[in-house]
C-alpha cells in the first residue's frame, strides 16, 4: 500500500521547532564502472541494430593437416601430392538472448514535484545498469567455460596459483600472460595474439601490484615517482580513473584494467552462484581470439505517453550475449589451494544444468536450516524470493525442481562446503526434494555439531544454508 503520511516526508525539526525543507536542484547519481574490454581487447565485439534474432552464428575454418613433403621421397615423394583435404569449419552459436528491458514510468505529478529532470536521471540509471551488465556478463561466460572445463580435464586451461606468501602478484600475472603464447593447437592457434589481450585485476590485487615487490622495483627514481603520483601501473599512464573503464597501465605489452567488487557479484549472479564465491580468483588475462560478445541495441531506450496515466513510460531494449570458444583463451590467477566452485558436479552429477544466465531469469533461492526436537533431527526449508510487477518481493517455498547436501561444519561459501564436504572422514550425506520441510535425522551428528546445507536448482543456482546447532 502506498504511504500517504506526507508530514513523515517533510518535518525536519531543531530543538523541537518545525524546520524548512528544500529539495537540492541536482540528484545525487548512482556510481558505476564504465564498459572495460573496449577496442578488440579482451572480447571480439560485434555490435547489431537487429534486436529480433536470437543467435549469431559464428563460422570459423578448421585448421588444414598440410605437412612440408620433399620431392623424390618413398612417402609421398612424386610429382603432385598424394593428398587432396576437403576444408571443414566448426561452427559457434552466440546466444543474443540476455534482455534489459524493464519498463519504468515516471508520473507527471511526481516531477512536478522534485525540480530534478527525472527521465533524465533514470536513462542515465538504465544506461549504467546495461553497461553494468555488459561487463558481468563477459567475465561470466568465460568463467563458466574455463571453470567447467577445469573440472573436466585441467590440461585444457591455464590456471597458476598465487601464494600470498612467497609469491609477487607482478611474477605471477606476467606468468599468467606468457601462458597465452603457447597458442591453442586444438583450434589451430598458434599465439593469441598480444594486440587483443586484456588484464583484468581484482579490487584487493591493485595495491599488490603498485608496491615495492611489483611495478615500482621496474625503474629509477623519477619513473617511481611518476608512479606514485599518478597511481598508475606504468609513468606514461594518466592517473586511473577507476569509474571510467579502469585502465591502471601497460605491462608486457598489455593493458591492465580495474575491475569492481560489483561487477564480481553480478558475475556471480549470472552463474547462479553466492556473491563470496570467486573470493579466490585474483586476476585474468584474455584474448579477444576465443572470447565472443555482441550486442543490440536497437534504439536503446523509447519515451512514450505512460499508458496507465499522465506522464512518461521509459522503454529500453538491449539483448547482449557472450561465449568463450576456446578456453586456452583465458589464463587465470587463483590463490593457491583455491577450491573450483565446479566440483559441485561430484556431489550433483544428475537433473542440473549448469550454465550462465541473466539473473533476473534464475531463482533466488533462500535456505535455512533449523535444530529438531532431539540431537541429530533438523528441518531444512527452501524458499525463493518471487519479484512482482512493481518489483516488489515476497518469498514462496520451493518444493521441487532441486536437491541438497549436508556437512557437518560451519560453511559461508562453496569453497568451504567442498573442503569440509571432501575431507577425510567428514560427515556428511546428501538430501532429496522430499527431505525438506519435515523434521530428518541425520546421521553422524551430536549434540555439539554444527550443520551447513547446500542446495541446486535444475538450472545450477546454489544457495547455503545457514548454520544451525543440532538439539
Amino acid at each position: 500500500m502506498a504511504n500517504k503520511t506526507l508530514a513523515k516526508y517533510t518535518e525536519p525539526t531543531i530543538n523541537g521547532l518545525t524546520a524548512g525543507m528544500i529539495f537540492a536542484s541536482t540528484a545525487m547519481e548512482n556510481i558505476y564502472q564504465a564498459e572495460i574490454e573496449t577496442g578488440g581487447r579482451g572480447v571480439t565485439q560485434k555490435y547489431s541494430n537487429d534486436t529480433n534474432g536470437a543467435q549469431i552464428r559464428v563460422v570459423r575454418p578448421l585448421p588444414l593437416p598440410i605437412d612440408a613433403r620433399e620431392l623424390g621421397a618413398a612417402i609421398n615423394g612424386g610429382n603432385f601430392s598424394a593428398y587432396a583435404y576437403q576444408p571443414e569449419s566448426n561452427e559457434y552459436g552466440l546466444n543474443i538472448i540476455t534482455v534489459i528491458d524493464d519498463q519504468v514510468d515516471i508520473p507527471n505529478v511526481r516531477m512536478d514535484m522534485i525540480p530534478v529532470d527525472v527521465a533524465k536521471m533514470y536513462i542515465q540509471n538504465i544506461a549504467d545498469k546495461v553497461v553494468l551488465n555488459i561487463n558481468a556478463i563477459k567475465i561470466a561466460a568465460r568463467a563458466y567455460t574455463c571453470f567447467s572445463q577445469e573440472h573436466e580435464d585441467s590440461t585444457k586451461v591455464h590456471f597458476t596459483e598465487f601464494n600470498s606468501g612467497t609469491d609477487k602478484v607482478l611474477d605471477k600475472m606476467i606468468e599468467c600472460n606468457g601462458k597465452l603464447n603457447k597458442g591453442d593447437k586444438e583450434h589451430g592457434v598458434s599465439n593469441f595474439p598480444m594486440k587483443d589481450r586484456i588484464a583484468l585485476i581484482q579490487n584487493d590485487q591493485y595495491s599488490a601490484l603498485l608496491t615495492s615487490n611489483g611495478v615500482f622495483n621496474l625503474g629509477g627514481a623519477n619513473y617511481v615517482y611518476d608512479m606514485l603520483r599518478k597511481g598508475s601501473l606504468d609513468a606514461e599512464a594518466k592517473a586511473p580513473e577507476l569509474l571510467d573503464n579502469g585502465y591502471l597501465g601497460t605491462i608486457g605489452g598489455v593493458p591492465y584494467h580495474f575491475v569492481s567488487d560489483l561487477i564480481i557479484e553480478v558475475v556471480c549472479k549470472y552463474l547462479g552462484f553466492p556473491d563470496n564465491t570467486f573470493d579466490d580468483v585474483l586476476a585474468h588475462v584474455a584474448s579477444a581470439h576465443g572470447n565472443l560478445f555482441g550486442l543490440a541495441t536497437d534504439n536503446s531506450i523509447d519515451s512514450i505517453p505512460c499508458p496507465v496515466g499522465r506522464g512518461v513510460r521509459l522503454q529500453p531494449l538491449y539483448r547482449m550475449g557472450a561465449a568463450c570458444i576456446m578456453p586456452k583463451s583465458v589464463s587465470w590467477l587463483v590463490k593457491k589451494g583455491w577450491v573450483n566452485p565446479y566440483d559441485l558436479k561430484d556431489i550433483f552429477s544428475s537433473n542440473v544444468t549448469w550454465s550462465y544466465k541473466a539473473p533476473g531469469s534464475r531463482q533466488v533461492l533462500k535456505a535455512t536450516l533449523t535444530a529438531g526436537s532431539t540431537t541429530g533431527k533438523f528441518t531444512a526449508t527452501l524458499k525463493r524470493v518471487v519479484k512482482g510487477a512493481s518489483g516488489q518481493t515476497s518469498e514462496e517455498t520451493v518444493s521441487t525442481g532441486f536437491s541438497g547436501a549436508w556437512v557437518v561444519g560451519e560453511c559461508e561459501s562453496i569453497a568451504e562446503f567442498l573442503t569440509a564436504y571432501n575431507a577425510n572422514g567428514a560427515v556428511k550425506g546428501t538430501l532429496a526434494a522430499t527431505d525438506f520441510g519435515t523434521e530428518k535425522t541425520l546421521s553422524g551428528v551430536s549434540a555439539s555439531d554444527k550443520v551447513t546445507v547446500i542446495v541446486v536448482d535444475a538450472d545450477g543456482t546454489v544457495a547455503i544454508s545457514n548454520t544451525a546447532v543440532s538439539a
